[in-house]
């Protein structure tokens, strides 16, 4: 029996797999909003409380480099020690992945209903896999062949330097490097990117913000609201805002594809693309993804999936605790 989990800044998803007998279909699975607990051992416990199953190891994707223990969760106020969790749970077996690890080794069980491919390129049964995910920050990962099997190659790439492409990008580089100092690429390609992104076009004088929106914005989740007027095509600088977001999401994601060569696919999860799919598919994202000059022929022999299963991090902790049984 498995406890496998997805931490998120936002949400945690854990579930019970017993992947010899059901094989990755939860026995049981319950949603949590993150914030609602101090750290992962209490949420880690209340679910084993609530569902009444006694686990034999414990499998998580958590946002941040699993390097050295503890783990200081990026975007989450958590540190995370397995020597708390294995106190929590009274367990000794405990595993950490990176959370875009957990999302690599996921897409080894999805199904086709749970993509949309973007992109259909070529076939390479080994070939290396790139897996992008914008949510609440922007993990980037992947999987080799080891000759066997896929093995996840751990990643921060999303705190990578980002670089413009063209003048109105390197305007927005200045904007933000006076704002922030460093400018990633989760700086944009994220859900506060969003509104980073929208910011940038109303500051520079790129469109007016609508009042009914300006107030939307001071009341909530403001890149949710600039996206749905976005989607909606309610608001032109919304609108020009999620354009922008696309292009540096694509451009990012083709980045990945070469640093990888990921002839075996590229895979983009995460909470935005779903959301935003139907924009992914008019054609800007993949332009973007295909703009690297001499390579752009390269890059469309790679396969390109949008991740529709929210639950593919999760799939992947329970995935990876199956192989630890298989050696």
């Amino acid at each position: 029996m498995i406890l496998a989990g997805d931490v998120g800044g936002t949400k945690t998803y854990l579930a019970f797999f017993d992947t010899l007998e059901h094989g990755f279909k939860p026995l049981a699975q319950v949603r949590y909003s993150t914030a609602d607990f101090a750290d992962l051992g209490t949420l880690l416990a209340t679910f084993v409380k609530e569902v009444g199953y006694r686990p034999a190891r414990v499998v998580l994707g958590v946002p941040g480099a699993v390097r050295q223990v503890p783990v200081q969760a990026v975007n989450l106020p958590w540190t995370i020690d397995p020597a708390d969790l294995r106190r929590a749970l009274d367990l000794e077996a405990v595993h950490l992945l990176n959370d875009l690890q957990a999302t690599s080794y996921g897409t080894q069980v999805l199904q086709s209903e749970d993509v949309v491919v973007l992109n259909e390129g070529g076939t390479d049964a080994e070939g290396n896999v790139a897996v992008i995910a914008a949510g609440t920050g922007l993990g980037e990962g992947g999987l080799c062949w080891s000759g066997e099997r896929y093995v996840a190659i751990a990643s921060e790439g999303g705190h990578a330097d980002f670089a413009p492409a063209n003048a109105l990008q390197a305007e927005l580089w200045d904007y933000l490097h006076e704002r922030f100092g460093h400018v990633s690429w989760e700086r944009l390609v994220s859900g506060p990117g969003l509104a980073h992104l929208y910011d940038f076009l109303r500051d520079s004088g790129r469109g007016g913000e609508q009042e009914w929106l300006r107030q939307e914005l001071q009341q909530g989740d403001r890149s949710d609201a600039i996206s749905r007027a976005a989607l909606q095509e309610r608001c032109p600088l919304a609108v020009a805002a999620l354009d922008l977001f696309i292009d540096l999401y694509g451009a990012e994601t083709g980045n990945l594809a070469l640093k990888l060569i990921a002839t075996g696919g590229v895979f983009v999860g995460g909470g935005i693309a779903p959301k935003i799919l139907a924009r992914l598919r008019q054609g800007r994202f993949m332009e973007a993804f295909l703009a690297k000059g001499r390579m752009r022929e390269v890059l469309r022999e790679v396969p390109v999936k949008v991740v529709i299963n929210d639950k593919t991090g999760l799939m992947g902790a329970a995935y990876w605790g199956s192989q630890l049984e298989k050696g």
